[in-house]
């Protein structure tokens, strides 16, 4: 299993990220190489059910993604996590903090891959490199969002 572990820091409050990681239509805005979702079971907490298309090197990969926690903290940050399964498998976990004006995340990735997806050896470690690049760009994309848009009401 792949790990990968990203920290950044986002110039709006913990409540403006919690709103666009439990909203599923949101994820293809700032996940890279997701699909718009094909079917949304539950409302985003804990027990949402998200079945979408992930693109990487011209291959789709059908994936099911389940939201497996939303805990609000007393000190104001919240944890997330989430499960998924399909072409590959694993799961995400953030730790939104509260910091100064706006939210430290961190952000694990765990992964599995069947195999080689193109089928060579090499490829593997290429696909490695795009996720932990896609990784770090569909958080900074979430930053982006974050910081772009208000907090709803």
């Amino acid at each position: 299993m792949a790990h990968l572990t990203e920290s950044l820091f986002i110039n709006a409050p913990v409540a403006r990220v919690d709103e666009i990681v439990r909203d599923p239509h949101q994820w293809p805005n700032f996940w890279v190489g997701m699909s718009e979702p094909d079917r949304i079971d539950g409302d985003g907490g804990a027990g949402t059910k998200v079945e979408f298309d992930l693109h990487m090197l011209g291959v789709s990969m059908h994936e099911t993604e389940e939201t497996v926690e939303e805990r609000h903290n007393p000190d104001g940050s919240t944890d997330w996590r989430w499960k998924f399964e399909g072409s590959t498998s694993g799961s995400l976990s953030c730790h939104h903090q509260p910091d100064k004006e706006g939210t430290t995340i961190t952000t694990d990735f765990e992964y599995n891959l069947p195999g080689s997806v193109l089928g060579k050896i090499a490829d593997r470690l290429l696909i490695e490199k795009l996720q932990s690049r896609d990784f770090r760009h569909s958080l900074e994309n979430l930053k982006l969002l974050a910081e772009a848009q208000p907090v709803s009401h």
